[in-house]
């Protein structure tokens, strides 16, 4: 519908100069142009507005999608394969080992300079120089080992895709890093995925001795008992999943189970 304008009430128009008197049709002509231009910034001042309040609805819903898409790209940088890190450890070993290597040429030089003792100069450098460079050498090559042996088990895939997992991967690691509960329940995972339930539920079990708040080793667990046959059992179990996870990904799963052990 065309925007009806309030026309203001007709102002006297002045005559020209020289006492002439304008006639009705040029007053009603001068009239309609100065209704036509308070009607046309009106119409602008409404397509300000408009166009502002677009633009900052557009604003929002981009600052809506990034606050929505931020951890979901946080987690998979943070997901992306790690291999590359034992070679970043390599190249700065010999940027560590450069400048212990030139202490010992630099105090040797030094050393002519002090003609009353050069021995007490060179000893100290030959034996102490040489040390921190092989050290970090050494830990570096552990961290890289520690690395290639935990390739095929990021536990980032328990959720997401468990079935890529490889339970041996997985058992390397955990036996590098015998504490950590998230690498056991990797491969309490990888066994299920697998089709080895039994095998499952044992390393869920270790999961749990290692952190009792495992909800998804409870959740390994009850399936277990339910192919096993006790379904009591499978319930109990689900039930600590929910009381530890109300909310968790699998929870229609355990809520189904226990309204049909209900029955």
């Amino acid at each position: 519908m065309m925007e009806q304008v309030e026309i203001p009430a007709a102002t006297p128009v002045p005559n020209m100069p020289g006492g002439r008197v304008l006639s009705n049709e040029v007053r009603a002509s001068l009239e309609a142009v100065r209704v036509a231009q308070v009607a046309a910034r009106q119409r602008a001042r409404q397509q300000t507005m408009r166009t502002r309040i677009w633009v900052a609805a557009a604003l929002a819903a981009g600052g809506l999608v990034a606050v929505a898409m931020g951890p979901r790209i946080a987690a998979r940088r943070h997901a992306r394969p790690q291999a590359a890190t034992p070679a970043a450890a390599v190249q700065i070993s010999p940027e560590r080992t450069a400048p212990a290597m030139a202490s010992p040429a630099t105090e040797t030089a030094v050393a002519p300079a002090t003609v009353v003792a050069p021995p007490t100069v060179v000893a100290p450098a030959a034996v102490i120089a040489p040390a921190p460079a092989v050290a970090p050498v050494a830990a570096q090559t552990k961290a890289a080992d520690v690395v290639g042996a935990v390739e095929g088990c990021d536990t980032q895939l328990i959720r997401r895709a468990p079935w890529r997992l490889s339970a041996q991967a997985c058992a390397r690691a955990f036996t590098a890093d015998p504490t950590n509960a998230a690498l056991a329940l990797a491969i309490a995972h990888a066994e299920h995925a697998h089709g080895s339930v039994a095998q499952a539920a044992d390393w869920a079990n270790r999961a749990l001795a290692l952190d009792p708040k495992s909800a998804e080793a409870y959740l390994l667990i009850a399936r277990a008992e339910v192919a096993s046959g006790r379904h009591e059992e499978a319930r109990t179990a689900y039930r600590r999943y929910l009381e530890l996870a109300p909310r968790g990904w699998h929870k229609t799963e355990a809520r189904a189970a226990l309204k049909a052990g209900a029955r």
